[in-house]
């Protein structure tokens, strides 16, 4: 068979690279000839001209792929840790004993690919938990969450659009006979349901109107101050739109002073909530007490009564820091008026319970409530956006030192003699390859949660703005 010199060259030229690589691998075992006379190819081991065989492993594999051996012994725990020196020096630490370990190997025959996955069995981070993290992010817009507890983005645009002319009316009722002067943990009750009451009045939607009733706010506890104290049931601030100014100055009008006229409170608020009885409308009459009826009326009569004149109105108690007969009592009376009753002891227990009264008030009141979420809309998206840079930093740190560590690793190799530099060139495009995959992977999993954001984002803003036009704003 006739071979002209060029080719002849190139022939003993790649057995003369790949005898070098194989480490006393005969030409015959590296190369092979097909065809006839001068017409042939020789099929190579692709780093015998300095093009790496690939690996067929998919991105997903990669990314679940666990961390280094040496990776967990030397340098977890140190890699976020403020303390540089100490992860360098494990990082130093974690590579000398990799190339201590694979000096004592069989190794001659490794190709790209064995090297490529013993330098990252030993030295790899692991991307499982980020990307985890990454995709179960949740995208909650809590600040957007309902007085009913519903969440803006959950409720479908139909119902935002949906025509709602339901009118609200909440009386505030306040007990203020003697023993509220009584304290809780250091201070009177009396001031405490004052502030709760306050705080539940201001955080209504706009569209509520709310009336202050105050009971037992006169005379003494004595026999000679009964009639009086009574008779003392008095409305504080007429039932319309909350004015703060008004509303705080009308709380100041009023004490703990004498008996408990319950009865007589309730009564009262039927009054005022009986001229705004209609099918469109809910009334709510709100109670804080702490002790039983001592007026001789019957406030459970008075609920049902309360019940039986008004449309859709529901009592709701709190007996403060009551004993058992009066939680009794208190327990009927809100029973009676189709609300419900909670005992609390402490300022804490006094506000929670507040917040709970606050998203009873309705279904029919959160168009009201949405219509000033604007910015918490902005300013949680950018919450959200920040959250997922932060993961997606977390991430390029992990990936930042992998490259780096790895690369330190294929230039010890070199130095130590174990590899040649056309094999860490070849070494080093199976590595560039497994990199493409995980940052492929990585960065679409990050712009498809921040996809999601603006989605979330644009569907809020999309409703806002429906509410905004349905309320006439």
């Amino acid at each position: 068979m006739k071979m002209s010199k060029g080719v002849l060259a190139l022939f003993f030229s790649i057995v003369l690279i790949a005898g070098c690589q194989s480490s006393g691998d005969s030409a015959a075992d590296t190369s092979k000839q097909k065809g006839k006379g001068e017409d042939f190819v020789i099929e190579k081991p692709a780093s015998a001209i300095g093009e790496a065989k690939l690996p067929t492993t998919s991105p997903e594999e990669y990314i679940q792929q666990d961390k280094g051996d040496l990776y967990q012994k030397y340098i977890e725990g140190k890699e976020f840790s403020e303390d540089k020196a100490a992860y360098e020096q494990a990082t130093k630490e974690a590579i000398d004993a990799y190339i201590n370990e694979v000096s004592k190997k069989k190794t001659k025959k490794w190709d790209e690919i064995k090297w490529a996955e013993s330098i990252t069995s030993a030295l790899r981070a692991s991307y499982k938990d980020v990307a985890e993290e990454i995709e179960n992010y949740e995208v909650v817009y809590e600040e957007l969450r309902l007085p009913d507890g519903r969440l803006l983005q959950d409720i479908s645009m139909d119902e935002v659009t949906q025509e709602s002319n339901k009118k609200v009316n909440v009386v505030l009722v306040i007990d203020s006979s003697g023993s509220m002067k009584a304290q809780v943990g250091g201070e009177a009750k009396m001031a405490l349901a004052k502030k709760s009451i306050e705080d539940l009045a201001k955080e209504l939607p706009e569209n509520v109107k709310v009336s202050l009733i105050a009971f037992g706010h006169e005379g003494t506890g004595s026999d000679e101050d009964k009639q009086k104290s009574c008779s003392a049931v008095e409305t504080m601030y007429p039932l319309k739109p909350y004015e703060a100014g008004e509303f705080a100055a009308s709380l100041k009008n009023f004490n703990a002073m004498g008996w408990t006229p319950l009865a007589s409170s309730i009564a009262l608020a039927n009054e005022q909530l009986a001229k705004e009885k209609d099918e469109n409308t809910e009334n709510f009459i709100y109670v804080v007490s702490d002790g039983i009826e001592t007026c001789d009326g019957d406030p459970v009569a008075a609920a049902k009564k309360a019940v039986e004149d008004n449309t859709n109105v529901k009592i709701n108690i709190i007996g403060f820091d009551v004993d058992s007969e009066a939680d009794k009592q208190l327990k009927l009376v809100a029973e009676a008026g189709g609300g419900e009753y909670s005992s609390v002891k402490t300022k804490q227990q006094l506000a929670e319970i507040k917040d709970v009264w606050k998203e009873a008030v309705s279904i029919n009141t959160w168009r009201w409530w949405a219509i000033h979420r604007f910015a918490d809309n902005v300013w949680t998206t950018l919450d959200h956006q920040n959250a997922v840079n932060a993961l997606k930093s977390k991430y390029f740190t992990l990936f930042k030192n992998e490259d780096e560590r790895i690369r330190a690793a294929r230039e010890r190799l070199e130095e130590e003699g174990l590899i040649d530099p056309m094999l860490q060139n070849t070494i080093t495009q199976v590595l560039n390859d497994r990199n493409d995959k995980i940052q492929t992977f990585m960065g679409d999993l990050s712009t498809k949660k921040k996809d999601e954001i603006t989605a979330v984002s644009d569907e809020l803003s999309d409703k806002l703005d429906a509410i905004e036009k349905q309320v006439g704003l």
